[in-house]
């Protein structure tokens, strides 16, 4: 590329233009005497309403006050807005005169600004040029312009600049093309020069391409080594070992008097001018193999630190973590380590450096032992989740793997202990269960067996038969309810249940329910009361699986609610759902959790005195769980309350 067409020329062109700008225009606008300036009516009225710009010319030391501008006359505001101008010129005109302008007179140049004035300074007689450049730049490298011609542009010039081949000025441009076509001649120089000199190497190798270079038996085991590094380590260190044979010389740096008499230090740097050749050598040794074989080359990268290393970091956020860390503080280790190598020339430096590196490696060794300590205390948790016992919280403040592994394992004990409650419960209630249906069984069976007996007898009347037989009758029907209920409950709870789903208007199929078991709220003195947020309120559901959940919990109020009382009915709408909400007074003292009344078998007497199987509140809870709806028991005192929550459609 032409130098001219160079972004360096055509930073030295703008400089031109900058301090031409600068110098030959704005220059002499602000070196305009005080009483010179116009001011114009616009401006005057325009300080009437903006008054804050002259604020400053505003304030009175004498009196400590702020003068109004409008008291002032408009030839008292024509020499205030004089005075201010007069100022800023002074200021631009103290800048131009200490700004320093590299390039200024470089150039002969004929332009013209966006007035029409013409500015030159070509001489009478013809100069020989190196370069004529147009303004704006219309040549080759456009990009390197840009900057030039926006700021003609902005400047408002056009014309053309001529350079001398004698320099003018202070002007850096004739040297700095001369250095570049010195560069020029040196690029081709050393790029001859180094094409020559591969050629002898290129005949070595050739020449030991076929010959094994043999090591000494001692140092076979650091080949042995070397060959079980990774191929960026191996590059690193081939790269740092030709470079430090470039800087590593012995007798460029002493004279024969000074190896003598620094004897020990001498030996220490032929011993690592030694070894560094033996490393080349190794190295070079390898780089021939390689080259022999390139398959090998792809069996290294495989095996190299990036290729194994990759799918891990990519895959395992813990290694991620501690990899990103360790790297952090290796490179941080690293330029530390530069930090102290280039302040030992300096004592002060190095006592600087020494007192923050000892105060880092306390902050490191807190660090390292807070680490520990937390770590095991959780390990110390962990085994004692492992042999069954209680363990409390582990409390670590903090973001970061050890907190959020303390986290979890907060978050596993605890699911520990609720399923060690549950285990518990799940066995207490599989006892109460067995307890139950043995009883409940057993109860209308031994009734039955007995009166069987009776009916047998010859000694009784036909009338006492009918009666036994009628009792049998009743017994053997409250068994079969039994066995069906609880076939029902066992079906729903392991979900071999299919819902015919449609939409249902839950209010009607509530009035049927309420209007079927009528009688027998009378019959117990109960009185209900009932409300709904509309007359029809819809839901998708399977209708007989709904109505018997009516079924079962207006069975449950007429078991188990204080004859004489109220029983309050509602179905509201709450959202996007139907809530039902049932509340009756209970008959019976409840001494024990109300949520396991969902479970089978479970009665609110525990003497079990009343008619029922004990499966209907864990029937309706299958019921409902199959329609994904939400059941819900709570009791205040005697007043027991259910809650029902449905979509609604």
């Amino acid at each position: 590329m032409n130098y001219f067409e160079s972004s360096q020329y055509a930073s030295q062109v703008d400089d031109f233009l900058h301090w031409f700008y600068d110098i030959k225009i704005q220059l002499p606008q602000v070196s305009i005497p005080l009483d010179s300036i116009e001011v114009s009516k616009e401006e005057i009225l325009d300080a009437k309403v903006n008054s804050n710009q002259y604020s400053n010319y505003l304030y009175n030391e004498n009196t400590d006050e702020q003068i109004s501008i409008t008291s002032l006359s408009d030839e008292e505001l024509k020499q205030l807005i004089q005075f201010s101008k007069y100022e800023k010129n002074q200021q631009l005109l103290q800048e131009y005169q200490n700004y320093n302008y590299s390039e200024k007179d470089a150039f002969y140049y004929q332009l013209t600004d966006t007035n029409g004035a013409t500015y030159s300074n070509l001489p009478s007689d013809s100069v020989p040029t190196l370069n004529t450049i147009q303004i704006p730049y219309k040549g080759n490298n456009q990009d390197n312009f840009a900057r030039v011609n926006n700021n003609s542009h902005n400047y408002g010039l056009t014309g053309t600049l001529y350079l001398p081949k004698a320099s003018m000025g202070d002007s850096t441009i004739l040297q700095s093309y001369q250095q570049y076509t010195n560069n020029k001649i040196f690029l081709v120089i050393g790029f001859t020069i180094t094409m020559i000199s591969l050629l002898p190497l290129y005949h070595y190798y050739k020449k030991i391409q076929s010959t094994s270079i043999q090591l000494p038996e001692q140092l076979k085991w650091i080949e042995a080594k070397y060959k079980t590094l990774p191929i960026e380590i191996k590059v690193i260190l081939f790269i740092w070992t030709i470079i430090l044979l470039q800087d590593y010389t012995v007798f460029g740096y002493w004279n024969i008097q000074y190896m003598f008499s620094h004897w020990l230090n001498t030996i220490t740097k032929f011993a690592s001018i030694f070894l560094l050749i033996y490393v080349f050598i190794l190295q070079f040794k390898g780089l021939i193999y390689l080259l022999k074989n390139p398959s090998i080359i792809k069996k290294e990268w495989e095996n190299g630190l990036y290729s194994t290393n990759i799918d891990d970091i990519r895959n395992l956020p813990i290694y991620r973590k501690v990899f990103t860390k360790v790297l952090m503080y290796t490179i941080f280790i690293g330029l530390w380590g530069i930090i102290i190598g280039t302040s030992i020339i300096d004592g002060f430096a190095f006592l600087l450096v020494g007192a923050i590196s000892f105060v880092l490696a306390l902050i490191v060794l807190l660090k390292i032992q807070r680490s520990c300590k937390t770590i095991q205390v959780i390990n110390d948790s962990l085994d004692s989740m492992a042999q069954g016992k209680s363990t409390s919280d582990i409390h670590i403040s903090g973001q970061g793997l050890i907190p959020d592994m303390a986290k979890n394992i907060n978050i596993i004990r605890e699911g520990f202990i609720l399923s060690n409650q549950k285990q518990s419960n799940s066995e207490r209630l599989k006892t109460e269960l067995i307890t139950n249906v043995s009883h409940d069984l057993r109860t209308p069976l031994t009734s039955i067996l007995n009166y069987v007996d009776l009916a047998k007898r010859s000694d009784i009347t036909a009338e006492e038969r009918q009666e036994y037989l009628q009792i049998i009758d009743n017994k053997s029907k409250r068994l079969k309810v039994l066995i069906d209920d609880l076939f029902e409950a066992s079906k729903m709870a392991s979900g071999a249940v299919e819902l015919y789903k449609e939409q249902v208007d839950l209010v009607a199929l509530m009035h049927q329910s309420i209007a079927e078991y009528e009688d027998k709220f009378i019959e117990h003195q109960l009185i209900l009361r009932s409300k709904t947020s509309a007359p029809q309120m819809y839901a998708y559901c399977d209708g007989r699986k709904m109505y018997r959940v009516f079924e079962n919990l207006f069975g449950n109020i007429i078991k188990y609610a204080q004859s004489g009382t109220r029983v309050y009915l509602e179905m509201l709408y709450e959202g996007s759902e139907i809530v039902i909400t049932l509340k009756n007074i209970s008959n019976y003292e409840l001494g024990f959790d109300i949520v396991e009344l969902t479970e089978r078998f479970k009665r609110g007497d525990s003497s079990r005195n009343t008619e029922g199987s004990g499966l209907g509140l864990a029937i309706v809870k299958s019921i409902l769980d199959l329609h994904g709806a939400t059941f819900e028991l709570s009791q205040d005192g005697d007043l027991f309350k259910v809650t029902i929550k449905i979509k609604k459609l």
